[in-house]
């Protein structure tokens, strides 16, 4: 695959992400984990040490039909409605001590690939990790030598080299 020949060893891009801002992208099932968890995802980057925050267009453009899905109820639902507005809550705010952005690329020439697909072609060429907690997605990020954050213990974040 070619994702993997880009960069065969995550270590690559961690070692110079220690001088430079450490970059994170945030999949569609991490913005759910403040409404799910009660877990301050932007904190928990922050204590990490990322402190450039990307959400891909295409990952909150997801988020936003899951919270309008009609048979959505409940927790996922309110889930969902937290992560959009923390999403434009942070987008819009002053950088402090972190900065979110929106990328609004839409796949480049790859339009047929898939948000996974998308998210790890997006990590290779921002260099960045990527909070995630889809098991698939972790596998295919592995492969391509791109670190993860993910939720541990239902409590907190943590890195996976």
């Amino acid at each position: 695959m070619f994702l993997v020949k880009v960069f065969a060893c995550k270590k690559v891009f961690c070692k110079k992400e220690k001088v430079l801002r450490k970059k994170v992208i945030v999949d569609t099932n991490a913005l759910l984990i403040p409404g799910e968890f009660g877990v301050d995802i932007f904190y928990e980057l922050e204590k990490l040490g990322y402190t450039r925050i990307i959400v891909p267009k295409v990952v909150l453009n997801e988020l936003d039909r899951l919270r309008q899905r009609p048979g959505l109820k409940g927790k996922e639902k309110r889930a969902a409605k937290i992560g959009y507005s923390l999403v434009l809550k942070y987008v819009h705010a002053e950088p402090d001590r972190f900065k979110v952005t929106i990328n609004e690329e839409e796949g480049g020439g790859e339009r047929n690939i898939g948000t996974d697909e998308w998210i790890v072609v997006l990590a290779l060429k921002k260099k960045a990790a990527v909070l995630t907690n889809d098991e698939l997605l972790k596998r295919k990020l592995s492969k391509a030598g791109i670190a993860t954050v993910y939720l541990r213990g239902g409590s907190r974040l943590e890195e996976s080299e």
